[in-house]
């Protein structure tokens, strides 16, 4: 009885994590046309809550709570202008556009001084990435997915793990060795999307003209939409706020 208890909540954590997942990945039939009068958004995703009204110590040109300090990058936003840096921007349930394109030079999410860099990265279905161990020492990737394959890996100095990614899905990466250390990857099946730099600017080109509507995704503030009007080779400003006071 105890047993099934068990495995009836991690049924049920699993369903939760699928259920957010969903909230802004999409098995959607997306297919590629050309799209000679493609309009571009580009805007800047803002965090307007408690902590931005304290004064916080400068962090590499970031601002970060005393908690996220021992997290990473868990909510890190601009002391200029409050731009929150590791938001994923993208079209939602897009159906066709420009054509995709898998880059040819992988992405690269490295382990230093026990942190994975970059945290958060978007990334088009198909696309493979390597994960490299910049520390001399050992660490692991472990992966908790539920449509790609997961994986656990020791790594050890100056090594390469190359790992393709093939579905859509929003995939936290830990270190076992390192409890503070993890990271993301949103994979997405659409080309449509950015991830917030450190001022939380974010571009995204070539959309076929029509309304659509923009998300955002936060590992720890949640999801935004906003509809906007794409207009054929124009340039259209968007802002998203997340705000809690």
């Amino acid at each position: 009885m105890k047993l099934i208890y068990i495995l009836s909540i991690l049924f049920a954590f699993l369903c939760c994590n699928l259920i957010s997942s969903k909230d802004i990945l999409a098995d959607n039939k997306y297919s590629e046309i050309e799209v000679p009068d493609g309009g571009t958004i580009i805007g800047n995703v803002k965090y307007m809550g408690e902590l931005a009204a304290v004064g916080l110590n400068l962090y590499r040109g970031w601002e970060l709570s005393d908690t996220s300090k021992l997290n990473s990058e868990k909510l890190v936003f601009s002391k200029v202008n409050n731009g929150l840096k590791n938001a994923v921007v993208s079209l939602k349930d897009i159906t066709q556009g420009k054509k995709t394109i898998i880059p040819p030079v992988h992405p690269i999410i490295d382990q230093q001084n026990n942190n994975f860099i970059p945290h958060t990265i978007a990334i088009v279905s198909g696309t493979t990435v390597d994960f490299l161990n910049g520390d001399e020492q050992m660490h692991n990737i472990h992966t908790r997915s539920a449509r790609n394959q997961p994986f656990n890996l020791g790594t050890t100095y100056k090594q390469r793990i190359s790992k393709t990614f093939d579905y859509p899905e929003i995939i936290k990466l830990t270190c076992d060795l390192h409890k503070n250390a993890y990271a993301w990857i949103v994979v997405l099946d659409h080309p449509y999307f950015d991830t917030t730099d450190r001022n939380g600017y974010f571009e995204i080109c070539d959309i076929p003209p029509g309304t659509y509507t923009f998300q955002v995704w936060h590992e720890e503030l949640g999801n935004l939409e906003k509809e906007v009007t794409v207009r054929p080779k124009e340039t259209t400003t968007i802002e998203f706020v997340y705000s809690q006071n």
